[in-house]
């Protein structure tokens, strides 16, 4: 009934000040509009109502002839009207106030917050540097992370943002596995450890609800690495109608890149030894080229200073290259050390050409106890060679069969030895202690005795120390041998890293001459470094195949225990679990145990002298001596859970602690220092455990890739002495960082399967983002009605006053006509 009144309808559009709202998403506007709520239909009113009334007017007055006619004609009008008026009351005249609220469609901008968005590219394309370098105003864009770029294009003055938000509500959101909204580009953090779109895409589609979306922008390299298919995520976007622009991000030619991970260890050095760094060296489109890797140090937060270099070729694609690199280091501390790999001219990326770790280098001694019953030719050979072979080392000898006036050898800082230690204390003093064909009655002389030493040996081993167990020969037999056989059922049984043979086997077998053989390295490409005795890996694995003279005796073992590693083999005695080991170290649990079944190194000796024999004894005592080298004090135990972990993971932090009196420190808590690759550090805390008195722990989310370390300082002061260090990686992973290259053929397929039937949604380069503007400035707001309110005016007295004032003209008139 309303529409039908249009005619008669007056419309009057203004803007209300106390209502009207002015946001950037949206506006409202209030229209006035004249209504009659209870008339008949237009019709009923144009064809009947009105010749009806003026009809009746026209009668009331025409038969008076007497009068003149425009009196007449005058008091048929003020007749009309009255009943006119009457009429339009009857009606129910009223105005109608709707507030409309004109919302801009949102646009939705996406932008990849994942770790590759920490690359620098170089673009050599020269059309795609000049239109970033024109955008962005970046001279170097080289020296730019994507994300910088990506900050600069997009809220640059005038930039897409700017233009888009003329039209549209614009709405930020940073991407990494979920759509995360954001007020700024400074808020995007560039850590995520995976390129997720699918996942975030779907997420926002079902999150977006109801929303006037008009249309999403993706800002990304188009990597994804991980969760749902971005393209089939998109052709949900184009049932919704809601078209996807991609941005790509990064040097969309094929990556020519080469990168440097660095060495897993060590962690400690000695003052003047020669430590060897394994590097691996990566390439992408540049296999075969030179490479020139350097090593840099920083001591104490120092300067950094050149130490070493050395040269190879890069590997094919998806393959890798160790590199050795060596230096002695002079100067004892905390060292800082940067692996550099040197850029080569054409290629597209160098932000990942330098790696660091942390090194402490000590002026501590490796004080090593070697135990032996008689002088056998073992004996002669390794003592010496342990007190020549590194001044680092320093050697005390025992032979337990020796009479009490013999004069045990040692090195020449240190007294000789009058007896076995029978203390913790004593036993303690040391690093690594090599037992070899020793008796179990020996070691004391009664059963109670034995054991307590074994025990005693055990807790050395718990508390970091190392062991190496040294097989023995007996010529009537291999039960008859005292190391390993004589201490079965004994508390060293459990520290040995091999099972042993079953004893009637051993029984069973007689001693036979048997020929000359080589022991087989286990890994032959990578052997472990107690095996290295030449610098270069093939020499060296020539000179263990090929070189050094064979064994003619071993004991022979079962096999290795669970978590140990085989070092030799034996070359064709075997069993059910595969060639027996020669060779076996296995940690236990801070310290490191190590099995040798023969005696006969000395051979080694032909045609090499004592070079070979006296490097193999050196790697084995600085190998085992690490758990305790690592230990700076006897009062704290640092462990983390994780060695290496990725960005965004949680490394967990347990230390224990004693006070002055060994006892379990009973603070609630304990300050720890958490120290980066700049040498700067962050006081953190870990917390009591409870009821586990002496106990702390903490998890840290680590944020950032690099090298990082866990420090307890002395007195709790970051420029007082270290008392203990753990070492943690955190990296970006390796399918994050390794095809990191914009991937256009892929942000091409995520705009194409979004499109709906008008065609939008395109891919476009970061250099040309300005562009995406033309394609939203034509779409219009969407309006909708908020609220609609009725102000009646037929029951006001304004219409009786009307409705009166003309019957009083019309009655003044026929009086002065003389018609009452």
């Amino acid at each position: 009934m309303l529409s039908s009144m249009t005619s008669l309808a007056a419309t009057l559009l203004w803007q209300d000040p106390s209502t009207a709202t002015n946001t950037p998403e949206s506006a409202t506007h209030v229209e006035e509009t004249f209504r009659l709520l209870n008339a008949p239909p237009l019709w009923v009113t144009i064809l009947v109502i009105l010749p009806l009334t003026v009809a009746f007017a026209y009668w009331s007055y025409s038969g008076l002839t007497r009068l003149e006619r425009p009196v007449r004609v005058t008091l048929s009008i003020l007749r009309w009207l009255a009943i006119a008026v009457c009429l339009l009351l009857v009606f129910e005249p009223a105005f109608e106030l709707t507030t409309y609220r004109k919302t801009r469609h949102q646009v939705h901008v996406l932008v990849d917050d994942s770790a590759s968005m920490q690359r620098k590219d170089r673009y050599p394309d020269e059309t795609q540097r000049s239109a970033l370098t024109e955008l962005t105003g970046e001279s170097e864009i080289g020296t730019r992370t994507r994300q910088e770029l990506v900050a600069a294009a997009l809220e640059r003055e005038n930039g897409v943002l700017t233009g888009l938000a003329e039209t549209h509500d614009v709405r930020l959101f940073r991407v990494q596995r979920k759509p995360v909204p954001i007020r700024a580009l400074s808020q995007m953090t560039s850590r995520g450890n995976r390129t997720s779109l699918g996942d975030p895409l779907d997420l926002h589609l079902t999150s977006a609800g109801n929303q006037n979306l008009e249309g999403v922008v993706l800002v990304s390299d188009g990597r994804n690495n991980s969760g749902l298919d971005p393209v089939e995520v998109a052709q949900n976007f184009a049932m919704r109608g809601i078209p996807i622009y991609t941005v790509g991000v990064g040097d969309p030619e094929p990556p020519r890149n080469a990168w440097i991970i660095g060495p897993p260890g060590p962690k400690e050095a000695l003052r003047e030894e020669e430590v060897g760094f394994d590097i691996t060296l990566r390439a992408e489109g540049l296999e075969g080229k030179s490479a020139r890797i350097e090593l840099l140090g920083s001591r104490d937060g120092g300067p950094f200073q050149p130490l070493a270099t050395q040269m190879s070729d890069l590997p094919e694609n998806g393959e890798g290259r160790r590199v050795r690199v060596f230096h002695a280091f002079r100067e004892a501390g905390d060292w800082t050390l940067k692996f550099k790999l040197a850029p080569q001219e054409d290629e597209s990326q160098l932000d990942d050409n330098e790696d660091v770790r942390f090194l402490r280098v000590n002026d501590e001694r490796i004080r090593v106890l070697y135990i032996e019953d008689l002088p056998n030719y073992r004996y002669r050979y390794v003592k010496n060679g342990l007190k020549r072979v590194d001044p680092s080392i320093q050697m005390q000898a025992l032979l337990l069969d020796a009479s009490p006036l013999f004069i045990h050898e040692s090195s020449d800082e240190l007294e000789p030895l009058q007896r076995l230690p029978r203390t913790e204390k004593e036993l303690l003093q040391y690093h690594v202690i090599l037992l070899g064909e020793v008796p179990p009655e020996k070691i004391a002389s009664t059963e109670e005795g034995i054991r307590q030493w074994l025990d005693m040996l055990v807790k050395f081993v718990e508390f970091g120390g190392g062991v190496g167990f040294l097989a023995g020969f007996h010529p009537d037999g291999f039960s008859q041998v005292s190391m390993p056989e004589r201490y079965r059922n004994t508390p060293l049984q459990d520290l040995l890293p091999v099972v042993l043979e079953d004893p009637v086997w051993l029984m069973a077998q007689r001693r036979e001459p048997k020929p000359a053989f080589r022991p087989l390295l286990d890994n032959p490409l990578q052997p472990h470094e107690m095996l290295m005795l030449q610098r270069d890996a093939s020499l060296n694995r020539r000179l263990w195949q090929e070189g050094m003279a064979g064994f003619q005796v071993y004991h022979p073992v079962q096999r290795a225990k669970p978590g140990a590693s085989v070092l030799l083999r034996h070359p064709f005695d075997e069993n059910a679990y595969g060639k027996r080991p020669l060779a076996v170290v296995s940690p236990y649990p801070r310290g490191m145990t190590f099995f040798f079944a023969t005696d006969e190194t000395f051979r080694w000796r032909a045609p090499y002298g004592e070079v070979y024999q006296d490097a193999f004894w050196r790697n084995i005592v600085r190998y085992l001596a690490q758990g305790r080298l690592q230990r700076r004090n006897d009062l704290l135990e640092l462990t983390l859970d994780k060695l290496t972990i990725e960005t965004g993971d949680k490394v967990r932090v347990q230390l224990r602690m004693l006070d002055a009196e060994l006892q379990p420190a009973v603070s609630s808590e304990q300050p720890i220092y958490l120290r980066d690759q700049q040498n700067q550090t962050e006081k953190r805390v870990l917390r009591a455990v409870p009821g586990e008195p002496g106990s702390y722990q903490g998890s840290f989310t680590m944020a950032e890739s690099g090298a990082y370390s866990f420090v307890i300082f002395a007195n709790d002061n970051p420029a007082d002495t270290v008392l203990a260090r753990e070492d943690v990686l955190v990296k970006v992973p390796d399918q994050e960082m390794s095809q990191s290259s914009q991937d256009r053929e892929a942000l091409e397929r995520i705009a194409e399967a979004s499109r709906s039937a008008d065609g939008t949604g395109r891919y476009v380069f970061l250099g040309d983002v300005d562009t995406l503007v033309e394609d939203f400035r034509s779409r219009k707001a969407f309006e909708s009605r908020e609220d609609t309110k009725t102000e009646p005016i037929w029951d006001s007295g304004w219409s009786l006053l009307i409705v009166l004032l003309l019957l009083g003209i019309e009655w003044l008139l026929r009086k002065r006509a003389r018609l009452i």
